[in-house]
């Protein structure tokens, strides 16, 4: 199959309006292995635009000249619906407006005990068949999802392109950030040569966040297929979401940087016939997610950092400030932002009028933190 462009029309939300997701499909349908991107599903987070229409004209160039081996899927704007939320100029494409409200990355379907019920009495011991099986057996329930609205519609269409690929990489970006990534345990060393390639130093390693993301969505089917059936289950999927250094981080420069790596993945899973990039995983380092410590601001101000992005820091360090503008006493009227861990001071919100108790920063840590509870390691 040459390259092709197939558009997915979501439910009309209102009277005389419909919006689309835009498929971009390289190689032969079914080919392994199979990898699939998107951008922009948290839909106030940019960069991932820009490296996508990279990394699609490096892709035409590579379908031209006959080198595509497997299947690649790039739906590089993944979230109309968000982007539409155009307030006055600014674009609230975190949280939904309609359909319940909510993050757009949280609460996906979750089709593990689904899956499971359908394959039952069928897994044997032939590895490639089992895989087959599941494969099946999520297409299925993806059919029976409900797209009466236009997020259903959404989200619905998403998985159903995604949930059969060998690999899913979701990018987005942080409000300032270095480039980092949210890594399942089972899969760091697998990913380790793309963070290599991308430039990132931090990744933080989870488990099990309780957000039901669309990445952990991906995989959480084999995860728990898994624990019923050990080595008879493979991976089928493997999954990441990439935070694209923060949301201003957008150039020609930082797109193709990006893209090439990218690029250069897909040539070293054998995705794309060439020579397999040199990588050094050296600098790659991995925090676990509940060591992670989210600084939150002491009252309603100005925040001042102190330390900049990629920076290292010492619990007890002070980072920053917050200055309170409604104090009598101006003398005192900045309150510290301190570090509760040992780690790498490496994002924070972009905007500097911070309100009292949210989190504004992040550093990433290597021990455990008892006030980060698992199963609750991501707030919205």
């Amino acid at each position: 199959m040459s390259y092709q462009i197939y558009s997915h029309v979501l439910p009309s939300a209102t009277p005389g309006t419909q919006r689309i997701l835009k498929a971009h499909h390289f190689g032969e349908a079914g080919a392994r292995p199979k990898v699939y991107f998107q951008a922009g599903l948290h839909a106030d987070e940019w960069p991932g635009f820009l490296v996508l229409n990279t990394l699609l004209r490096k892709l035409k160039k590579a379908d031209d000249a006959g080198l595509i081996q497997g299947e690649i899927v790039i739906v590089p704007v993944a979230n109309p619906i968000g982007l539409a939320q155009n307030f006055h100029g600014y674009i609230p494409g975190r949280f939904a407006f309609s359909d319940g409200g909510g993050n757009f990355n949280r609460n996906w379907p979750q089709l593990g005990a689904k899956v499971e019920k359908r394959i039952k009495g069928d897994v044997t011991g032939d590895i490639e068949r089992n895989i087959d099986l599941v494969r099946q057996a999520i297409h299925e329930e993806l059919c029976l999802l409900p797209e009466t609205t236009e997020l259903q519609g959404m989200k619905k269409t998403l998985l159903a392109l995604s949930m059969d690929a060998d690999e899913v990489i979701d990018l987005h970006c942080s409000g300032e950030a270095c480039m980092h990534a949210y890594v399942a345990q089972e899969f760091e060393e697998h990913f380790k040569p793309l963070l290599a390639l991308l430039g990132a130093k931090v990744a933080l390693s989870e488990l099990e966040t309780g957000a039901a993301s669309f990445d952990e969505t991906n995989v959480s089917v084999w995860r728990d297929l898994k624990a019923h059936y050990a080595h008879l289950i493979p991976w089928g999927s493997r999954s990441l979401t990439v935070e694209l250094r923060g949301e201003n981080d957008i150039s020609n420069a930082f797109a193709e940087h990006d893209a090439q790596a990218l690029f250069d993945y897909l040539v070293l899973r054998e995705v794309i016939t060439g020579k397999a990039p040199v990588i050094d995983g050296s600098e790659v380092e991995y925090y676990p997610l509940d060591a992670m410590d989210l600084v939150k601001a002491p009252c309603a101000g100005i925040v001042c950092y102190h330390k900049a992005i990629g920076e290292a820091v010492e619990a007890g360090e002070v980072i920053g400030e917050v200055v309170n503008l409604m104090d009598d006493d101006v003398e005192t009227s900045s309150y510290p932002l301190i570090a509760r861990t040992n780690g790498v001071f490496f994002a924070r919100v972009q905007r500097r009028l911070v309100v009292c108790g949210e989190s504004i920063a992040k550093i990433a840590g290597k021990e455990h933190l008892a006030f980060r509870e698992i199963g609750k390691l991501f707030e919205d």
